[in-house]
């Protein structure tokens, strides 16, 4: 069988194109994050305040050598109470910056959440850029 010098262009091209990941907009990323909340914390938050906070869109990372996406939002979580081995909701609460991670190349447990400001300043050299 011979190959042509095309056919070997070809596979050269094809395995130098960049890997694209299925990662959500963030007008389809709620869902997500509530049910990754959920997983992870026993109250829920109240809602979403803010979306994208610094306006830029949903920034690349390089976190462990791999590559992962975040999503910045302010949720707004209430005060809450523990009354007769019962957690009830409270007046007043606060607002919170969550940080929800996604890294296509994991199975299982793909997303998860810190809590907490991003700073490109201390952490330029891992900052990738901003995707929409």
């Amino acid at each position: 069988m011979l190959i042509s010098k095309y056919s070997i262009i070809l596979i050269v091209l094809a395995g130098s194109l960049p890997v694209y990941s299925n990662y959500l907009a963030y007008n389809k990323i709620d869902s997500v994050l509530k049910k990754t909340w959920d997983e992870q914390f026993p109250i829920p938050y109240s809602s979403i305040k803010k979306k994208n906070i610094n306006g830029k869109g949903i920034l690349k990372y390089r976190k462990n050598k791999r590559i992962v996406y975040i999503y910045t939002f302010i949720v707004f979580f209430s005060h809450h109470k523990v009354e007769e081995k019962k957690i009830t909701g409270d007046s007043g609460g606060r607002d919170i910056i969550v940080k929800l991670y996604y890294d296509p190349s994991l199975k299982e447990s793909e997303y998860w959440i810190e809590m907490g400001e991003l700073d490109e300043e201390y952490d330029r050299s891992n900052f990738l850029g901003y995707t929409n």
